[in-house]
């Protein structure tokens, strides 16, 4: 059985809420305890302490709960529910307040408290917490180098809340963003959620001068097309020639009926028209 954390307290006509044990899931004073499921909100805090203080009913009523601290790879999936429950590891039984600590260092954790009371199990969980211990990582920019107005740099952080060029919140393009000069200095400050902040001061001078065109290569040139080649005449006879393509005559004197002209061979040759020749040898 689901009981949310605003109806722990809850007065109400039924026996089973009205002996429903208060679970108190704190940060600080407030109590974070609410019910299962559902999408999970986030604190972000920027070092490794207490998550949360747990208790059942006021720190001396000596109710039995158990705890399991889950570190959640997936918080757009939401909070487990009821149903997911049995699959946790409760650890052993608590009668008196305890303080949850992250144990699996840096990540996303939710407190999961079980009551056991009067036959019937009450459920509750806490809000989430990111515990973040690292500094922004910039990287391409170095401090105190000289740099033309332009140069791309990269921030690297899992809970990146900002980036400052000169005061100036900067968008990044493709990843990266892009060195400002004012004069000729350049400070860039990265921060996260967890308020941990970066910075890095350059000096600027000129600006990223482009690359030039690498020249495009050239196209081939389409080859001439070649002659069509036909055969070598190499005996007496009629044949049907072509105007285009290039013949062989075989070794010998040549003549071709209707022309006076003797002919010598082992060259090649071209007809001037379409149509029947008679070669003798």
């Amino acid at each position: 059985m689901t009981v949310p954390a605003s109806d722990l307290s809850a007065e109400s006509d039924s026996v089973e809420s009205a002996e429903a044990p208060e679970i108190f899931i704190k940060r600080g004073d407030e109590n974070k305890a609410c019910s299962l499921g559902g999408a999970i909100s986030l604190e972000y805090m920027g070092y490794q302490d207490t998550l949360f203080d747990v208790s059942v009913g006021g720190s001396d009523s000596g109710i039995p709960f158990y705890c399991h601290t889950d570190k959640v790879t997936d918080v757009e999936a939401g909070a487990k529910t009821e149903d997911q429950m049995g699959t946790l590891f409760w650890g052993q039984k608590e009668t008196s307040p305890i303080s949850i600590m992250p144990n699996k260092g840096d990540g996303c954790y939710v407190a999961y408290v079980k009551v056991e009371a009067g036959g019937q199990t009450y459920y509750a969980r806490s809000n989430g917490i990111v515990v973040d211990t690292k500094k922004p990582v910039i990287k391409g920019v170095e401090e105190g180098k000289t740099y033309p107005e332009g140069t791309l740099f990269q921030v690297e952080d899992a809970n990146l809340d900002k980036v400052l060029v000169n005061e100036q919140e900067a968008a990044p393009e493709n990843g990266s963003y892009k060195v400002a000069a004012n004069g000729t200095s350049c400070v860039i400050r990265a921060i996260d959620k967890a308020g941990h902040e970066s910075t890095c001061s350059i000096t600027v001078s000129g600006t990223v001068t482009p690359k030039p065109e690498e020249p495009k290569p050239e196209e081939p040139k389409p080859e001439e097309p070649k002659p069509e080649t036909g055969y070598t005449i190499s005996k007496s006879g009629e044949y049907e020639l072509k105007v285009g393509v290039k013949y062989h005559l075989a070794e010998g004197k040549w003549k071709v009926d209707g022309d006076k002209s003797v002919y010598q061979g082992g060259r090649d040759f071209y007809v001037p028209a379409n149509g029947s020749y008679q070669f003798s040898k």
